[in-house]
């Protein structure tokens, strides 16, 4: 008797100690995936946003690597200057910069039909 009363305390602190374990890690849990969240579930950005000068700088850049010429932006507003340089971005972006899978490259070689 002695040694069932002995092995229901031991259960029963094993049980208290799972318990205590798993509502502390999940409230931990909870608090982390909370932290990066406002309180209305939308997504905050932290990156701040260019500078006028910043944004001019950018668009010369990218206009002279391209063999364009740079407008006059004395009379331009900070969000036309954007405009253009998202515009420009968009343009420009050169889809090399992508990884370039073949289809008949490596394992695949062997199993694909197409490239037998």
């Amino acid at each position: 008797m002695a040694s069932n009363r002995k092995v229901r305390r031991r259960r029963s602190v094993l049980v208290a100690a799972a318990v205590v374990t798993v509502v502390a890690c999940g409230t931990g849990w909870m608090i982390s995936a909370r932290q990066g969240t406002s309180g209305t579930g939308v997504s905050v950005a932290t990156e701040t946003p260019a500078t006028r000068d910043e944004m001019i700088r950018g668009l010369r850049d990218l206009l002279t690597e391209h063999g364009q010429q740079m407008p006059d932006t004395s009379d331009m507003s900070t969000q036309e200057i954007e405009e253009r340089w998202v515009r420009a971005r968009v343009k420009y972006s050169e889809p090399a910069e992508m990884p370039v899978v073949y289809a008949c490259d490596g394992i695949k070689a062997v199993f694909t039909p197409d490239c037998w």
